[in-house]
């Protein structure tokens, strides 16, 4: 089965110019989060996803948090792709807090086409994430998407462009959530929301008045095989994709 490395061979050469942003797009963005940017990217730059490789090569892998080992590849990959390249990331964060229960971590990317694409990264490796993870179940909101709502409100005051929000798994969970709380305004410049294989929410969220207004900007993809992406309530409309991947990680 053809997966997101068939997709840039085949389309990689392809710039947004020539042909818009799409959903496979998006979710290249989404998995794009779950690299080790730490070590990459400073505090208040912005490169492109090209020079961003460069350094990323030059780094040990071993001592990074690699969680999908094709996930080396990637990096390479979209760097030699016209379609990816010239794309530029910036506003990276990564926080780890043990006693507010939270891991949370995002990246921006500024694309050629004037849009910005918000990625929010889903559970990395550690224990604190599995740890949200299972309070996600029961709580009504957790860390992540308090400081998921906070991030777009910083990136969408820094930029003007229109926004583009998504996330994998929990990482598709606080990009809707981001969504949905965030002002009046900023919600009128988001152009979509993606939630990929993410969980839904309590029926105390997917209520409230904010939440039913971004209905119509929200895309939820979920694999056949799917647990995460199926819990909770999800009120939007969803595709049921195929897929051979067998997760074996939490959200």
């Amino acid at each position: 089965m053809a997966n997101i490395f068939d997709y840039l061979t085949w389309r990689g050469d392809l710039t947004l110019e020539q042909s818009e942003f799409n959903e496979i797009d998006n979710l290249i963005l989404a998995r794009f989060s779950y690299l080790p940017f730490d070590n990459v990217l400073k505090e208040g730059e912005a490169i492109t996803i090209k020079e961003a490789a460069k350094r990323f090569e030059k780094l040990d892998i071993k001592k990074e948090r690699i969680l999908q080992k094709e996930d080396i590849d990637l990096f390479p990959t979209l760097a030699g792709c016209n379609r990816f390249c010239d794309m530029k990331i910036t506003d990276y964060i990564n926080k780890i807090n043990l006693k507010e229960e939270k891991q949370f971590s995002a990246i921006t990317i500024l694309m050629p086409d004037e849009t910005i694409y918000i990625s929010f990264r889903g559970t990395d490796n550690t224990l604190i994430g599995w740890k949200e993870d299972f309070n996600m179940s029961f709580q009504g909101k957790v860390p992540s998407q308090i400081d998921a709502v906070e991030y777009v409100k910083g990136v969408a005051k820094k930029y003007q462009n229109p926004l583009r929000i998504g996330g994998h798994s929990k990482g598709g969970n606080v990009a809707v959530y981001a969504a949905s709380f965030c002002t009046e305004k900023i919600q009128e410049r988001i152009i979509n929301v993606y939630n990929n294989d993410g969980p839904g929410f309590h029926e105390e969220v997917i209520v409230k008045p904010s939440y039913q207004k971004m209905l119509s900007k929200i895309h939820t993809y979920v694999p056949q095989t799917s647990i995460i992406g199926r819990l909770l309530y999800h009120e939007e409309n969803y595709t049921v994709v195929q897929s051979t991947q067998n997760r074996c990680y939490a959200t």
